[in-house]
This record gives C-alpha cells, structure tokens and sequence, in this order.
C-alpha cells in the first residue's frame, strides 16, 4: 500500500526548498532549425529513425560509442576567422573573429548509430504498475522521435500520446509530467475548467503533479523537480499558484497513481 503524505506539505516544499535544474537539459548541443531539418532528412533517406544526434566525441563524452561502419551525418557549421591587425606580430591570437559563412561538415551521428548500455535505470514500485495506469487513462508512449537531446519529452494531449527521451536520467518523473499534459491540458480540458494559462503555469503544474507522484511512491528525482518548478513559476505573470491550480495538480496526481494502484484507489484526502 503506498504510503499517504501531506500533500501541501509537499506542495509547499516544492515552491520553497532549494532545487536544482538538471543538467541533462543542457547536455547536448542546441541545434538550429536548418540543422535540424538536414539531419532529419538525411535520417529518413538512411531509413533510420529520428533521435537524439551528437558528434563523435559527444557521445563519447556520453558513455556510447559510434557503432563501426556508420557514415557521418552533415550539418552546417559556421566558419569564423581571426584577423590580426596590420600592427600584430604573425603569432598574435588577439585580433578580432570574424564570422565568413557557413560549411557542410560530417561530424554527427544519431543515437540509433551509437552502441552502450541502456540509458532508462530499472526501478521497480510494486504497489504501482505503469502499463496498468496507461490502459486506465487511455494514454500511449510513443517513440521519442526528436534530434533535440535535450528535451527530457514531450506530449500530444490532444491524441494521449506521451513520448520519453531514451537519454532521460529521470524517466519516470518526466512520463508524470506528460501525462498531466494529457489530462489537463487538451483544449476541451482547458475550456471546461473555464481558466487560461499562460505556458509558464502550464509546466508548473505538470511537474508539480509530477512531483507529488515521486514523492508518494518513494522515486528520486525531487531536487531537479523542485529547480524546475521553481524556474518556472519565476518565468509566470502570477509567480504563485492559486487554489484552483493547486486543486488540479492534486486531482490529477490523485487520478495517475489510482490508475497504476495495483491495491485498489489511491485517495489522499
């Protein structure tokens, strides 16, 4: 039986107690929206799926390894110039860079194209199934189809799609996150409750009910939710939650782990 907590404690905890965003956010490079274009379209010609890409030495940095054999994938990159003023000795590093253009360069490869061990740790709850919460709340995980390594997922909540990055340290905490966009924020969802937010108070509340799910079933992850709570309420118009966000945060956390509660209904009340 899962054990009960204080929800606004929590609630309460999340909003105060020191965070920390995750470094995984910022683990791979940003790339642009022509690279990401070219690289997706050079993925479909090799019939490979859309992933994560990095270059050689980042995915070595990552603890994966080219698998042999693969070819590079191109990107442009830009090629900037030091020019030295007429004064300077030949040797001089000081002078200016100036930007020249841009260059195809073969240095990337995809996730599919690397070999390692699997990324998702094996965590086990076994008062809560997952699988079994999905089929209640008529949701799906999709394959993560996305070049962005940084991004921890992604939802369509209008189709109950979810989708993990298989890169993802804190899988289970993001697959909270998603479903909370499935359940409150489609359109119709949005339009019942009669309340409109702006995106900044969107992901709060998803990741608060993340929050509360971890913390109710004993899962790490707490500290990088808290920072990206945090981050995100400083981001809103309103900087608070009001009573009626706090109520849905609790529903929904409520309605995910009833869902995959193998003893029967989870009430906090």
């Amino acid at each position: 039986m899962m054990e009960k907590f204080d929800w606004n404690q929590l609630l309460h905890e999340a909003l105060t107690m020191p965070g920390k965003l995750s470094s995984a956010y910022s683990a791979m490079y940003n790339y642009s929206l022509c690279n990401r274009v070219l690289a997706t379209a050079q993925l479909d010609e090799r019939g490979l799926p859309v992933s994560p890409i990095a270059s050689f030495n980042g995915w070595k940095k990552l603890g994966r390894k080219v698998k042999k054999g693969e070819k590079a994938l191109s990107l442009f990159m830009p090629i900037k110039i030091r020019k030295r003023s007429d004064t300077s000795d030949e040797n001089d590093e000081t002078g200016k860079i100036h930007f020249k253009g841009f260059m195809l360069k073969k240095f990337w490869f995809s996730l599919n194209q690397t070999e390692g061990e699997a990324y998702e740790p094996e965590l086990l709850v076994p008062e809560w199934n997952y699988a079994t919460a999905l089929d209640a709340l008529i949701i799906r995980e999709v394959d993560f189809s996305d070049i962005d390594g940084n991004k921890m997922g992604y939802s369509f909540p209008y189709r109950g799609m979810i989708a993990v990055n298989p890169l993802n340290p804190l899988p289970w905490k993001t697959r909270f996150h998603e479903i909370t966009h499935c359940l409150l924020h489609t359109e119709e969802a949005m339009l019942s409750d009669g309340k409109v937010l702006d995106y900044s108070l969107i992901e709060v509340e998803a990741e608060s009910v993340a929050y509360l799910c971890c913390a109710s079933l004993g899962l790490p992850g707490l500290e990088e939710s808290r920072g990206y709570i945090q981050h995100w309420l400083r981001q809103s118009k309103f900087r608070q939650l009001a009573g009626k966000n706090i109520q849905r945060v609790f529903g929904a956390a409520n309605k995910i782990l009833s869902a995959g509660n193998k003893g029967g209904i989870y009430d906090n009340a």
